[in-house]
């Protein structure tokens, strides 16, 4: 999992694992835009990256509880989430990272 993540925070990705540019919004919150821009396949994980800004008047504080969605089939369990930037003034943004174990394409 931690090679999922560095690999996924630094672009320097390993040859076995597999990267798809998405660049797809993602309704989170109506003071938030999001987007999945990546995901990463390999050693039986898949990880997403999001880009999140604040889109809001005040300052958003983020916790990556809010990004554990819902286990799916097609997503698979989640494993871990991480969070750049956990207070980001209007107008920032971070990258958000959930990291899952499985999933179907």
């Amino acid at each position: 999992m931690k090679a999922m993540l560095v690999a996924m925070a630094s672009d320097r990705v390993p040859p076995d694992i597999r990267v798809d540019e998405v660049n797809r919004p993602m309704q989170l919150w109506a003071e938030a835009r999001f987007a999945l821009m990546r995901r990463y396949e390999g050693r039986g994980l898949v990880g997403e990256k999001y880009l999140l800004q604040n889109l809001g008047n005040a300052v958003m504080v983020l916790a990556e509880q809010e990004f554990d969605r819902p286990d799916s089939k097609a997503g698979g369990q989640v494993v871990g989430v991480a969070v750049e930037n956990h207070n980001l003034r209007p107008g920032e943004s971070t990258n958000v990272f959930v990291i899952r174990r499985g999933g179907e394409r």
